[in-house]
């Protein structure tokens, strides 16, 4: 199963990182939109998270919308991995900055970020050491940032989604509910 294999690959990812790979920015690495830039806008799915979710949140300038992926209300949080999922019609992966939540404390955090395939960025993130971080109001575990290419509308959406805890290895935290919503260039 997928989900397995990721949280196996980010568990020892999590064990054998000694080195942080930490504030990154992932560049830009495709130009799109040409000189019919369009402009986009995210409505988010859940704009007013509870608890035990992860959600995307997204501000927008012209033709990019940073999505902020937020944590709330979840304790003891170490790592994530997931697919971030929209369609390749319409918007291209565009790059990525860290997050705030699992840098708490001075901890290092190790980010993967894959967006070799068209419409799907697979992510993930985890402290190189130490324990889990409690997410009481919305955190950023990490932001992404998509660019609108044609007009249209994308949903955007969380697949084989694992919020994880510190044990040896990391494993599920469950009852954890993932939220995505639209994007909507015109």
């Amino acid at each position: 199963m997928r989900r397995t294999n990721w949280t196996v690959a980010l568990a020892i990812l999590t064990l054998t990182v000694t080195i942080s790979c930490g504030g990154g920015g992932g560049g830009d690495g495709s130009t799109g939109g040409g000189s019919n830039i369009v402009a986009a806008d995210f409505t988010p799915t859940d704009p007013n998270p509870g608890a035990n979710t992860v959600s995307a949140l997204g501000s927008s300038s012209s033709n990019i919308v940073t999505l902020s992926v937020m944590v709330t209300g979840t304790a003891g949080v170490y790592g994530a991995s997931f697919d971030l999922v929209f369609d390749p019609d319409v918007v291209e992966f565009a790059g990525y900055s860290p997050g705030n939540l699992l840098e708490t404390g001075g901890q290092q955090v190790t980010y993967q970020v894959n967006a070799q395939q068209a419409g799907r960025v697979i992510v993930g993130v985890a402290r190189t050491t130490g324990v889990g971080i409690d997410a009481g109001v919305s955190t950023a575990l990490i932001q992404l940032r998509l660019r609108a290419t044609s007009s249209g509308t994308s949903a955007i959406r969380f697949e084989n989604a694992d919020l994880l805890n510190s044990n040896n290895p990391p494993t599920e935290i469950v009852g954890i509910a993932f939220t995505g919503g639209t994007l909507t260039a015109n």
